[in-house]
């Protein structure tokens, strides 16, 4: 099936989860010129009609953590390769962080940016500004201009802001602003020149330790500041038991935090890095079974709000050096929302899904969730959940291979992505029949 200006096809026979809608049962969609609607428009013939008996449709997907490479290092990833592999993800929107080069920290690289996603995007993108210039934590970047740009949200990821001043400051004008504010947390003066958890096993392979207190610190900041201040923080990427304790006493208290997780941090641990695997190092460090284990609870129990790929594309050469001086990310586009089945390890795990990574992360933005309803513009995707395959990155979309799942076998994978009533992914069309 090619890809259409916008879709006309007949969806028959698939379990529609939505919980914007409340809607969770078989049922078949049509959408004419990419508007959803209930029974078949008179006078408006599908294209094509899709039998996906035993399939599951879900709300577009929304990723929280991507980190973009235009302007910069458009080797490692473009705009194009960067939305084909989050739309064979299955997402159909995706939040771009700022540490391009040069930084997004004024308004003429936004607008550059924007330039390149009008040309080359196959889906929604949505942009972030530095909250500091140049991420350095040391003056705040023009906040109000960022905002008159066209940028979402403001955040230094991967950095944090190390000054408590500073950082009390920038969150005071992202509000006047009505900025979203993400906090990366790791406290960089612990966190400085650490290369993987602080263990017994960083301690034998003799790498320098990123300890769970410097994550905890800036958690805990976080949660001071948003309760002082009355101003709502996301809190992204967590990874430490104690991490998720306290942001789960914080929200008992009604403190206005939401938080998400990476979806590596959900299936792997310390041990991927243990024959010094470059692609498995990532930011932040991958911690302990205690860790992984508290993860998805909190993401079971409603303490853990979103989960994001933290998709970080580096060049092979940059990965294929020394442990210490390889740089630390993965990619995960391609991988995160079966990863996120796996991990969840349920016999039907997708209603939360739907919650964690389609309504969640779309109202922590303050954006309008997508829905199947009928007159919604379609933005959806269509996963077959026994479908059995096994991810190779020389055959993804994105231009880098540093991810720490090549070679993993999956249950479960996105056949067809739609954004924005535009067929973003669709796989071989014999699937569908």
């Amino acid at each position: 099936m090619k890809e259409k200006a916008l879709c006309n096809f007949d969806l028959v026979g698939g379990r529609v989860v939505d919980p914007n809608s409340g809607m969770d049962r078989v049922k078949d969609l049509f959408v004419r010129d990419g508007i959803i609607y209930s029974s078949i428009p008179e006078g408006k013939p599908a294209e094509q009609t899709f039998n996906i008996k035993d399939h599951i449709i879900l709300p577009g997907l929304l990723d929280l953590r991507v980190h973009n490479r235009v302007p910069g290092d458009a080797q490692s990833e473009n705009i194009q390769s960067l939305t084909k592999a989050a739309a064979k993800g299955g997402f159909s929107s995706i939040l771009a962080m700022p540490n391009t080069t040069p930084h997004s920290d004024n308004p003429g690289t936004i607008r550059y940016i924007q330039d390149r996603i009008k040309q080359a995007s196959k889906i929604k993108v949505h942009l972030t500004g530095c909250l500091t210039i140049g991420s350095k934590g040391i003056a705040l970047a023009p906040l109000g201009s960022l905002k008159e740009a066209g940028v979402v949200a403001v955040t230094d990821c991967p950095h944090s802001v190390g000054d408590n001043q500073i950082f009390t400051n920038a969150l005071k004008y992202a509000k006047m602003f009505g900025l979203k504010i993400i906090e990366y947390p790791q406290d960089p003066s612990l966190s400085k020149d650490g290369q993987a958890h602080e263990s017994p096993l960083s301690l034998k392979m003799g790498l320098t330790g990123n300890p769970r207190m410097a994550e905890e610190l800036s958690v805990q900041r976080a949660i001071t500041v948003s309760r002082h201040l009355e101003v709502p923080i996301h809190i992204s990427s967590l990874t430490s038991l104690e991490s998720v304790n306290l942001v789960k006493e914080a929200k008992r208290l009604g403190v206005k935090i939401s938080t998400d997780v990476s979806a590596h941090h959900l299936l792997l641990t310390e041990e991927a890095i243990s024959e010094y695997k470059t692609q498995a190092k990532t930011t932040p460090p991958l911690r302990e079974e205690i860790d992984r284990l508290a993860l998805i609870e909190g993401l079971n129990d409603g303490t853990i709000d979103s989960c994001n790929s933290s998709h970080e594309p580096f060049a092979e050469h940059l990965k294929q050096v020394e442990f210490d001086l390889a740089p630390g990310g993965v990619i995960g586009l391609e991988t995160t929302l079966m990863t996120v089945i796996e991990a969840l390890g349920d016999n039907d795990p997708f209603p939360k899904i739907a919650e964690k990574m389609s309504t969640n992360p779309h109202k922590i933005l303050g954006l309008d969730p997508p829905s199947l309803k009928a007159g919604n513009l379609a933005d959806f995707v269509v996963i077959d959940p026994v479908k059995k395959w096994i991810y190779n990155t020389d055959s993804g979309m994105s231009l880098s291979k540093n991810s720490p799942l090549d070679g993993h076998k999956f249950i479960g994978k996105p056949i067809l992505t739609v954004s924005g009533g535009k067929i973003a992914w669709c796989e071989d069309s014999s699937l569908l029949d």
